[in-house]
Parts: C-alpha cells; sequence; structure tokens
C-alpha cells in the first residue's frame, strides 16, 4: 500500500469533517437570535411583497402616462391636419390619391381612427389600473381582466394601422 495516498485520502477526508463541523453552526439556536419570531417573519415577508407589488403598480401608472402623452400628441397631429386642409376643403385637394395610395382625406380618417382607438384604449387601461390594488379580489381582477381583452385597442391588423404603416414609409421616401 502507498501510504503516501493513503495519508493525502485521509487529509481531505479530515478537511471534510473540519467544514462539516462549520456547518453545524445552524443546530446553534444562538445564531437565529437575530431572526424575528414567525408572526413577525410573515410581517415582514407580506410588507415586502406590498413594496414590490406597489412598485408594479408605479411602474403601470408611468405607463399609463406615457401612453396618455401619445395620445395627446397624436391629438395635437389630428387638429393640426384639419388646420391644413382648411375650414372648406375642395374635394379634389381631399380626393386626390397621394404616393402612397391613399387620399389625404383617408389619411387624416386614418389619423382620426387612430388617435380614437388609443383614446379609447387608455381610458379603458387607466380605469382597470385605478380598479386594481393589493385588496383586488381574483374575482375583481376577473373583471377587469374581461374588460381589458374586450377592450378594442389597435391590433396590428387593424385598418388605420395598416394604412399608416403602409403609407408612412413611402411618404417618407
Amino acid at each position: 500500500m502507498d501510504f503516501g495516498k493513503f495519508k493525502s485520502v485521509f487529509l481531505k477526508s479530515h478537511e471534510c469533517l473540519e467544514r462539516w463541523l462549520a456547518l453545524q453552526v445552524l443546530h446553534d439556536r444562538r445564531n437565529y437570535a437575530a431572526l424575528p419570531d414567525s408572526q413577525q417573519l410573515q410581517t415582514l415577508v407580506l410588507a415586502k411583497q406590498i413594496r414590490a407589488l406597489e412598485s408594479v403598480f408605479g411602474r403601470l401608472q408611468e405607463n399609463i402616462s406615457e401612453m396618455a402623452s401619445v395620445t395627446r400628441a397624436q391629438e395635437r397631429l389630428v387638429v393640426e391636419s384639419w388646420k391644413l386642409l382648411g375650414e372648406h376643403p375642395s374635394a379634389a385637394a381631399c380626393g386626390a390619391v397621394q404616393s402612397g395610395g391613399a387620399s389625404v382625406a383617408q389619411l387624416v380618417e386614418c389619423m382620426e381612427d387612430v388617435w380614437r382607438c388609443c383614446r379609447d384604449d387608455l381610458a379603458v387601461r387607466a380605469a382597470a389600473l385605478a380598479g386594481m390594488s393589493h385588496t383586488t379580489s381574483p374575482q375583481q381582477f376577473a373583471r377587469l381582466s374581461g374588460a381589458l381583452a374586450a377592450s378594442t385597442g389597435l391590433g396590428k391588423w387593424s385598418l388605420p394601422v395598416v394604412l399608416m404603416s403602409s403609407v408612412a414609409p413611402v411618404l417618407r421616401g
């Protein structure tokens, strides 16, 4: 037998034993003195969950504010487009098909449709967020989720989005 190798294995085994014994501090009750009792611990965990939930609500509110800002900008652009047409626009000016394949009247209507859909969607989302809190029951949450799902919103295949998305690159070019 190679006693040198055996000695090495034995000493490694001893190191493992020392590490194991060092871990026995987990059995010493004094190490848990800094921890609160179970009721206090539950309270601390709940408080942390509430802070996290409030952070989520804060981010959602920031998102709603950003959506409101975009919606206000859309409204201003719709008003500006109507001003550009003038008080009594001619049929020729409104009906002339532009390089994007749509008439000025269609483009103005498209802008207005996008703005109105965004405005309506914003109203539904803001109302849903206002109705939520850390005390919202699962039933209330289901109703709010249903209202959001039923909201018209703007899908990437809705007509105003398709028209605006196809004409904008042509007008940029």
